[in-house]
């Protein structure tokens, strides 16, 4: 059987692996994809056979899966080191805006870390006030005034 356009049959295929990406997780069938295309490249100015068109696409898959997963994960994923502490809780003595007045023993709301929280305090603050946060207790932020 002779294959009329190879090149095109590889960009379908490509394009296959890279919409089956989207439905099955794990990051993987992006460099079946890309080295389809890379194929594709290939044919586009080889006249190679199917059998080199298959060892060709086999090499280019484990080459891509192996040299860039890790690179193009921490790309688009992001880096997942834990150092322990998770950068948006907030800490003893930082400051923040009360943006709704807190009356004890009624809570009302701080803006820290580009997030509303509710708040508690001690004492009566008004709308507005600049406050040190004493502690926090999941999504509740104790403050004081300054």
């Amino acid at each position: 059987m002779v294959i009329e356009y190879p090149a095109l049959m590889w960009l379908t295929i490509g394009v296959t692996f890279f919409v089956l990406e989207m439905a099955v997780p794990g990051f993987v069938l992006f460099f079946f994809g890309l080295a389809a295309w890379l194929t594709a490249l290939g044919c586009y100015f080889f006249p190679w056979s199917v059998n080199a068109q298959l060892g060709i696409f086999l090499i280019l898959s484990l080459l891509c899966l192996f040299t860039l997963r890790g690179f193009v994960k921490r790309v688009f994923i992001g880096d997942t080191k834990d150092d322990g502490e998770d950068s948006i809780m907030a800490k003893g003595g930082e400051k923040c805006t009360v943006t709704m007045a807190i009356e004890p023993p009624s809570e009302g709301q701080v803006r820290f870390a580009g997030t509303f929280w509710r708040a508690e305090a001690e004492e009566k603050i008004k709308k507005n006030e600049v406050v040190e946060i004493v502690k926090q207790d999941d999504l509740l932020i104790t403050v004081k005034k300054l």
